[in-house]
């Protein structure tokens, strides 16, 4: 009786088209969650942008990463370096762990060892 509705209910839960962000995983400022889309050991991007965010500002970020190549979670400081017409925007980090940077490469050469799983 109510199919109808159900698919209407899921057409407006698909995902637009375009470049997905990096699936669960996000990036964590002032309590406002962003899509991480790139991550390395010098920075990252991720989508979203929110105009609160200037380039050349510090902030405090949280980074979680959980998709096929790893799960971890760190905390850091960066500062914000790009943002673009797209809504992504872009920092680099000030000062990671050996640890991190250890993890980070890890996940680099994951990354660039394995596809996406699907």
């Amino acid at each position: 009786m109510f199919e109808w509705l159900k698919e209407i209910v899921y057409e407006k839960k698909k995902k637009p088209a375009g470049k997905a962000a990096v699936s669960g995983s996000q990036i964590l400022v002032d309590s406002r969650s962003y899509p991480l889309v790139n991550l390395s050991a010098k920075g990252f991007m991720a989508g979203g942008f929110d105009p609160s965010l200037a380039v050349g500002q510090n902030a405090q970020i949280s980074v979680v990463v959980n998709d096929s190549w790893g799960k971890f979670t760190f905390t850091a400081r960066c500062t914000i370096t790009a943002a673009d017409a797209n809504g992504r925007f872009g920092g680099s980090f000030l000062i990671l762990p050996p640890e991190i940077e250890q993890v980070l490469g890890k996940y680099a050469k994951n990354k660039s060892a394995k596809p996406a799983a699907k």
